[in-house]
């Protein structure tokens, strides 16, 4: 295994005493870059930096370790040059599809595209669709919350978490304690199968009431939820950065919260393009923060 590239990024963690400005300068993601520095750390069997209240110190180990390969990476980049011919390699069009809802947490995924000169194409549908979308390659790759059995898609979970119950804090007083709400408006989605109904049956037992306002996606919801429509099930990793910013609040839950799941979807026998590769490693790398 070649350890060039986790050594590109302990020389720029080293650099820059951080790891978020560390994977700004190398055009990776912050998660690549600690698992990186986490191989070299294996590898070496000692720690190579300590965190500070402010950015990262590096230890004895990591000291000589730069003083050894520091210089020999400095002249191989000077031989390679300046990533031009790399960026021109990626330059291209990336066809992705998503599951309605998700649009939003794939953008902020994939925000480093232009660096490499990478356009998106994005475009929202239900599974199904993705799924024929993908075997016809008018997709490269897809996010969706179906994993539906085609043979010509494959699929690899990227990410699994919780639904939630929230609302916004205008109804904090109003939320009994880990029960069922009674007489507060509800929001639901569209589509075959809307996730109130499940997960009132699976977390509350019963039924749930008729909702005051059904949303096209999850991302409506969101946004009807923070605007004190009523209460919504959401995926965490949508609403999570609401919660902490105190523009939502969950629901003390009874019994634990059902579990949902993304998968990253591509098609069979497309070959391989290097710029849909770097797509899938980012969201790869990115949804381990989610």
């Amino acid at each position: 295994m070649s350890y060039l590239l986790h050594l590109r990024s302990f020389i720029s963690v080293y650099r820059h005493n951080s790891i978020s400005r560390a994977a700004l300068a190398l055009q990776l993601t912050q998660p690549a870059v600690s698992r990186h520095i986490k191989i070299l750390e294996a590898r070496l069997q000692s720690q190579l930096f300590t965190r500070l209240p402010r950015g990262l110190a590096p230890t004895p180990a990591a000291i000589e370790l730069e003083r050894q390969a520091g210089q020999h990476l400095d002249a191989l980049e000077a031989i390679i040059g300046s990533g031009a011919g790399q960026r021109d390699a990626l330059a291209g069009v990336v066809h992705v599809g998503a599951t309605s809802g998700f649009s939003r947490l794939l953008l902020s995924a994939l925000s480093m595209l232009p660096r490499y000169a990478i356009r998106l194409d994005l475009r929202t549908m239900p599974p199904p669709a993705l799924v024929t979308a993908l075997a016809d390659r008018e997709l490269d790759m897809a996010v969706t919350l179906a994993r539906i059995p085609h043979k010509g898609v494959y699929y690899e979970l990227l990410h699994e978490g919780r639904l939630q119950m929230v609302c916004a804090p205008t109804f904090h007083d109003r939320l009994p304690r880990s029960a069922a709400p009674k007489g507060l408006p509800l929001i639901d989605l569209q589509g075959p199968v809307p996730p109130l109904a499940n997960f009132w049956r699976e977390v509350f037992g019963g039924n749930a009431g008729l909702p005051s306002a059904v949303v096209p996606d999850y991302q409506m919801a969101l946004e009807a939820a923070a605007a004190g429509i009523g209460l919504a099930v959401l995926p965490e990793c949508l609403c999570r950065p609401q919660l902490l910013a105190g523009q939502l609040i969950e629901l003390p839950l009874p019994k634990r919260a059902p579990q949902f799941s993304l998968y990253l979807a591509r098609g069979k026998g497309g070959g391989t393009v290097e710029r849909v590769d770097l797509c899938c490693q980012q969201l790869i790398d990115t949804a381990q923060n989610w």
